[in-house]
C-alpha cells in the first residue's frame, strides 16, 4: 500500500482529525554511505551527488507523487543563504521526473510571508519553470500525528506532507540561535502547524524526536553556500561562505553529522545530534561514517 493511500484509509476511518503514525521505512538498519559532493555548480554537483547515491530511481518509483521540502522560511536571496538554493532543488526535481515521478510537489512553512520567501529566494520561479506543483501551507490541511517521541508526541502535521509516496528533505546548512545548527531534522519544523515556538524548550529533544517519528526518504543538504552567523534568517553577505558543497544520505542523522563537521562544529556536541544518536537512529562520530566524496 503507498503512504498516500495510507494515509486516505487512515483518515476515513477516524471521526476526530487525528491520523495513524507512518510506519517506518523497511530499509535495512545498517546505515548506507553518505555522499559528499563539491564543484563549481550547485546543478551538477547535486547530480553527481544523486549518482553516487545510485541514481534517483534507487528511491523513486514510476508513479509516485514526490514532495521536495525545501527550506523557504524567509525572504531572502539565494546569496544570503536563508533558503535552499534553488539550484539543488531544480536537478532533484529533474531526476524525479526523468525516475517517473507521477508529480513533484515543493511546499513549506515560512516564517516570513510566503508569497514574498517564495518569490525572492528564487524557488518558486524554478518549480514554475519545472512544471511543478507550488504549494503554500493551507490550515484547513492540518491533521494531528502522533509523533510518539518522549518530547514530542501528538502535533498537527500540514497533510500534504503525508499524503505523498516519497519525501524529500532538503535543508540548507545554517547557523540557528536557537538550534545552533539547522539542518535536516530541523528542516521538519516546516511540516508542523501550530505554535512551534513550543517546541524550543527542550529543543533538542523535540528535534530529534520529529525526525524519529516522520521519515525523510532521502536527504540532501544543500550546503553550497552556509550561514555562519545570525541564523536562522541572516541578511549580512558577510556572515556567509562558500562551501560548494552538497550532502546525501538516506539516513537523516549521518547526513546531519556530516554537515555539522562540514560547519565546523563537533557533531556530539549539537543537541539535536546527540538526541538523535541516543533514540538509536545513527551515529554521530563522522569517523565512523563511511562517506563517498565525489567532485562534479
Amino acid at each position: 500500500m503507498k503512504r498516500r493511500d495510507f494515509v486516505k484509509t487512515s483518515l476515513a476511518a477516524t471521526t476526530a482529525l487525528s491520523i495513524s503514525p507512518w510506519l517506518r521505512s523497511n530499509a535495512p538498519e545498517a546505515a548506507p554511505a553518505v555522499v559528499s559532493g563539491s564543484g563549481d555548480d550547485p546543478h551538477t554537483t547535486t547530480l553527481a551527488v544523486i549518482a553516487a547515491m545510485g541514481g534517483m530511481k534507487t528511491f523513486i518509483s514510476k508513479g509516485d507523487v514526490v514532495m521536495l521540502k525545501p527550506n523557504i522560511g524567509w525572504n531572502r536571496k539565494v546569496e544570503q543563504a536563508a533558503c535552499t538554493n534553488p539550484e539543488v532543488l531544480r536537478a532533484l526535481a529533474e531526476t524525479a521526473l526523468d525516475a517517473g515521478a507521477k508529480k513533484v510537489i515543493v511546499m513549506d512553512r515560512p516564517c516570513h510571508k510566503a508569497e514574498d520567501t517564495y518569490s525572492r529566494s528564487g524557488i518558486e520561479e524554478m518549480a514554475r519553470k519545472l512544471g511543478l506543483d507550488v504549494r503554500h501551507t493551507d490550515d484547513n490541511r492540518l491533521v494531528m500525528h502522533d509523533f510518539k517521541g518522549e518530547y514530542l508526541q501528538q502535533w498537527p502535521v500540514y497533510r500534504d506532507f503525508l499524503e505523498v509516496d516519497k519525501f524529500i528533505n532538503v535543508p540548507i546548512l545554517k547557523h540557528h540561535g536557537s538550534a545552533e545548527l539547522t539542518i535536516a531534522m530541523k528542516n521538519l519544523y516546516g511540516i508542523l502547524g501550530g505554535r512551534r515556538g513550543k517546541l524550543h524548550r527542550n529543543m533538542g529533544g523535540n528535534i530529534a524526536d520529529l525526525a524519529h517519528g516522520f521519515t525523510s526518504h532521502l536527504v540532501v543538504v544543500d550546503a553550497w553556500r552556509i550561514l555562519l552567523r545570525n541564523g536562522p534568517v541572516g541578511g549580512r553577505l558577510s556572515d556567509v561562505e562558500e562551501k560548494k558543497t552538497v550532502i546525501a544520505s538516506t539516513n537523516i542523522l549521518e547526513a546531519d553529522t556530516i554537515a555539522a563537521e562540514l560547519f565546523g562544529r563537533i557533531p556530539a556536541e549539537v543537541p539535536f545530534i546527540r538526541a538523535a544518536h541516543e533514540l538509536g537512529m545513527g551515529r554521530m562520530d563522522p569517523a565512523a561514517i563511511s562517506v563517498k566524496r565525489v567532485a562534479a
